[in-house]
């Protein structure tokens, strides 16, 4: 299938590494040019090499800015900066660091503060500046959230807290803006084996006692399919809720979970 998104120009926050680095690629391998934005200078070259050398793609392809989610001032900045170096924009992708694994009575309201600004001021702010240009070229949002928000668990208070609101935006906008031909979703990531899911799989083996291996098994047994999700494929699902190809689908969420979510409805 072709998606369409030849020359189109995409932003994707927070991405670096794991996937939203694997979004970015994915983007340019269907021929956008990209720009990434993370905290870090030196991560976002390094991933803006691999993502050359990976798609063999011209230097122009793939670019970035430095952008630190927390602080306001930033997003903003980056975000205009991406959309001038693009010459607009057609597609945004917010995506977020995912906060400390915590229980609640060990958790500070400046933690709270933290996260809030993190990911869902964080991902207000860049829907903000980038709709204009949106609307210009009756584009599209496309927000990651993690599964996990669907379903609240123990430990997971400052995502859980402030994820849902990203679903709420995503529905708002969704209606607000779909009459400029802005289409606003979601794509929930679960069981995807990026870098951050590889430290949980660590880190369930400490606390257990058990080997990784045994760690890694359990979270595949969370799943009706026999093996964690890549990176790519969940990059490849984004790219099409973003593309022309998904041109009725807006105010949706969109889980690429393996399954893991198991409600009807």
């Amino acid at each position: 299938m072709d998606l369409e998104l030849g020359g189109s120009r995409v932003y994707v926050t927070a991405a670096s590494g794991g996937i939203g680095r694997a979004v970015a690629e994915a983007f340019v391998r269907e021929g956008a040019r990209v720009v990434v934005s993370s905290r870090d200078p030196d991560n976002l070259q390094e991933a803006a090499r691999s993502i050359r050398a990976a798609t063999e793609c011209d230097d122009d392809a793939i670019d970035w800015v430095v952008c630190d989610l927390t602080d306001e001032a930033a997003v903003r900045t980056a975000t205009d900066d991406a959309m001038d170096r693009l010459g607009g924009l057609d597609v945004l992708v917010t995506n977020h660091g995912g906060p400390a694994t915590t229980r609640f009575p060990d958790l500070s309201i400046n933690a709270f503060d933290d996260a809030y600004r993190g990911i869902l001021r964080s991902t207000i702010l860049t829907c903000e500046r980038a709709l204009p240009a949106l609307c210009e070229s009756t584009g599209a949002i496309t927000n990651l959230v993690a599964a996990s928000a669907l379903e609240p668990s123990a430990g997971g208070a400052l995502g859980n807290v402030f994820r849902p609101g990203i679903y709420g935006l995503s529905k708002v906008l969704a209606e607000e803006y779909g009459e400029d031909g802005v289409r606003v979703n979601c794509v929930s990531p679960r069981g995807v084996m990026s870098e951050r899911i590889e430290n949980k799989i660590s880190e369930l083996a400490d606390r257990e006692g058990i080997s990784e291996r045994e760690a890694r098994r359990r979270r595949v047994a969370e799943l009706p399919l026999e093996d964690l999700g890549t990176p790519s494929a969940f990059a490849r699902a984004v790219a099409f809720l973003s593309s022309p190809a998904a041109e009725y689908i807006t105010g949706s969420i969109l889980p690429v979970d393996g399954g893991w979510h198991r409600h009807a409805f």
